[in-house]
């Protein structure tokens, strides 16, 4: 399909978007800061991800495909082209909190800018909490250059030694163990921050000092290799064993992106590249004194009002009492939970609850990703350890958090804990929880279906929407979604849930079409679609042809949007101080009115290559729910911003009353 948005352009344009919330003057000043980190952290997923893929192409169709290879470098020319214009407004961004913090007296101190208490601070804390941790790499003294880490941030040092001799070495910052920011004592009303990197620079000729260095020179450095899995199908390796030997190839993946600070020589930049394989002419990103920003999502909040977001702590639902059993309560209403307005404790309650409720059997999830000390594995277990049979798919997988996952598998597997790693050629990305209890005599299915993770921590600022209910209609073929991990050769058929790979594209098709023809009979076609990317051909195809057609359109899309807007429809996307994370198709009026939430955005994988599931909101007090919350979305004119094919994020501004659409439906739901 021609007249579409390249994926990568459209992503690096809602990158920008979380740029402009740094930007944003009624943002607080700390919480724009780590909106710098956020943007930094997106951008080296991103070169890990996306333009890895691309470099990888190239080099496997340069000979074979030329057109291809031609298409390919030409965007990842505008990648690069895109990434420099971003950075510029990145430190003038960085430049202009710098300078409002210290208005507000918070002072972000360099090494050479100490009071003498500093100093002494500087040098103790150096010694009792840096030294132990790094060791410098003298580069004269070996033959073969270090291997730089991704995510990692270093040193480059260059001195002359007491001889004359050049002297360079590598230093790794502790990032790890350590904050990249310290918080100096304080002499009066001001508050003082040194970076990790200054404490080590400052200690930098007693860290040489057996050298005698004169003229210390220090340079950050950070690079990004390839973080893709190259999983091929030797069948005589277990899938577990080929992840592990694909997780340690990673992390020698090849270099895609070299970000270094612009005062370094050319010579000692040239040394660099040469090490590290990479072209002066690929992926280069000049820079500032400091890297690696995604460090600024941990920037420190110092105890200053005004300075953060007001914390909002979650609101009791307003349906659920706390005093009852909540199984109960879910068998006699549909329940829709909204996060993180809602605590994430009344999943993990669910589960505990069901761990020793003697009339439950058995209990089935899906794991994509969970919390790094997670309290859903720690429910799980104990229901393992009540008797319950708990089954529970866990997908190998998800990126980046393979290594973890590999971990959790192991440690539910110790607790006789059926694990299943869904199914060849299908990532398991659904959100599935199912309950199966006796009650008067017969099996009841409670089931929890989620547009977000089961992780606890980013359940605190993801904005995820989970339907819990004990209708039959979706228990019962939630229970055939799981019985697919387990017996995959048998006929499957959903009524009522759209399943990917099985009905989901077909059954979307199917709606859409529903909406045309309503058009084309003279009534109300619409249409009404939030989620997170868009970029399947075949589905921006047929909501273009709708939307051509007559049915009025309006697409929420928070990421990706490879659709050109077209008439009788309008796409806006929200920025705003949780991330929006919910998925929702809503077909009709809100008369007759079909609503779907769930797991899946519109992108091929989805749809074609995932194990994703969609549920109808049935009960009309639930759907209302929904309604009300997408109506929100649509008249939030405070952090939407219009999406178009000029990719210009212009603010999405009208003259209604100020709609914040996350602070509304806080207040709605308390």
């Amino acid at each position: 399909m021609n007249n579409m948005i390249n994926r990568d352009i459209s992503w690096l344009s809602f990158n920008e978007r979380v740029l402009q919330e740094a930007q944003d003057k009624t943002v607080p000043l700390i919480e724009r800061m780590r909106f710098l980190g956020i943007y930094s952290n997106n951008l080296d997923e991103f070169f890990r991800v996306r333009v890895a893929t691309s470099i990888r192409l190239v080099a496997a169709m340069s000979g074979k495909d030329d057109d291809l290879v031609d298409i390919t470098n030409q965007i990842l020319a505008d990648i690069q082209k895109k990434v420099l214009e971003l950075q510029t407004k990145f430190y003038a961004t960085y430049q202009e909190i710098f300078d409002e913090l210290k208005i507000q007296n918070v002072f972000i101190k360099n090494e050479q800018e100490l009071t003498e208490n500093e100093q002494s601070f500087v040098r103790t804390y150096f010694l009792n909490e840096v030294e132990s941790l790094i060791t410098p790499i003298i580069l004269s003294n070996i033959k073969k250059f270090p291997y730089l880490k991704d995510k990692s941030v270093y040193l480059y040092i260059s001195a002359l030694k007491k001889n004359d001799k050049q002297l360079q070495a590598l230093i790794e910052l502790p990032t790890d163990y350590l904050s990249r920011f310290v918080v100096l004592p304080s002499e009066d009303q001001s508050q003082n921050i040194i970076y990790l990197d200054d404490i080590i620079r400052y200690n930098m000729p007693y860290i040489l000092r057996i050298f005698e260095p004169q003229n210390i020179e220090s340079y950050i450095l950070k690079l990004t290799r390839d973080a893709e899995l190259d999983l091929d199908d030797d069948f005589s390796e277990s899938y577990y064993d080929r992840l592990n030997r694909s997780l340690s190839n990673r992390r020698k993946g090849k270099v895609v992106r070299l970000v270094y600070d612009r005062q370094m020589s050319a010579d000692q930049l040239e040394q660099i590249l040469q090490n590290i394989k990479l072209s002066a002419q690929n992926h280069l990103i000049p820079g500032g004194k400091y890297h690696n920003f995604r460090d600024f999502m941990g920037f420190p909040s110092l105890g200053r009002e005004g300075l953060c977001y007001d914390n909002l702590l979650p609101v009791d639902h307003r349906d659920i009492d706390e005093g009852k059993p909540i199984l109960k309560q879910i068998l006699e209403e549909d329940k829709l939970i909204q996060f993180p307005y809602h605590s994430f404790d009344y999943v993990i309650d669910l589960i505990r609850e069901a761990a020793i409720d003697p009339k439950v059997m058995a209990i089935h999830m899906s794991l994509y990703r969970v919390a790094p000390k997670s309290k859903i594995i720690k429910a799980l277990k104990n229901a393992a350890r009540n008797g319950k049979q708990v089954n529970v798919v866990i997908e190998l997988l998800a990126r980046f958090d393979e290594e973890a996952n590999l971990e959790w598998s192991k440690q539910l597997q110790e607790e006789n804990i059926h694990i299943e790693f869904g199914l060849k050629g299908l990532k398991v990305h659904s959100k599935l929880l199912l309950i199966q209890r006796m009650s008067k005599g017969e099996q009841r299915n409670v089931a929890f279906i989620s547009t977000g993770n089961f992780h606890e921590k980013t359940a605190k600022f993801y904005g995820d929407t989970a339907l819990l209910t004990a209708d039959s209609r979706i228990t019962d073929e939630v229970a055939h979604v799981f019985q697919i991990f387990d017996k995959p050769y048998l006929p499957y058929v959903f009524n009522h849930l759209l399943v990917a790979p099985i009905n989901l594209r077909k059954a979307l098709y199917s709606l859409i079409d529903e909406q045309i023809a309503l058009a084309q009979n003279g009534g109300d076609g619409h249409i009404f679609i939030k989620i997170n990317n868009l970029v399947d051909e075949g589905m921006i195809h047929k909501l273009k042809e709708a939307a051509d057609l007559g049915v009025q359109m309006r697409l929420m899309i928070r990421g990706v949007c490879s659709m050109v807007p077209t008439k009788n429809m309008e796409v806006r996307s929200i920025v705003g101080r949780y991330l929006e994370h919910s998925r929702f198709f809503w077909f009709g009026t809100q008369e007759n009115a079909k609503i779907y939430l769930g797991s899946a955005d519109l992108m091929t994988r989805n749809l074609d290559v995932r194990v994703e599931v969609l549920t109808p909101l049935y009960q009309t007090k639930i759907q209302k729910e929904a309604i009300q919350y997408l109506e929100l979305q649509w008249r939030d004119n405070q952090n939407a911003r219009i999406v178009d094919d000029a990719l210009s994020n212009k603010m999405y501004k009208n003259d209604q009353a100020p709609c914040d659409a996350q602070l509304e439906l806080y207040k709605l739901l308390m």
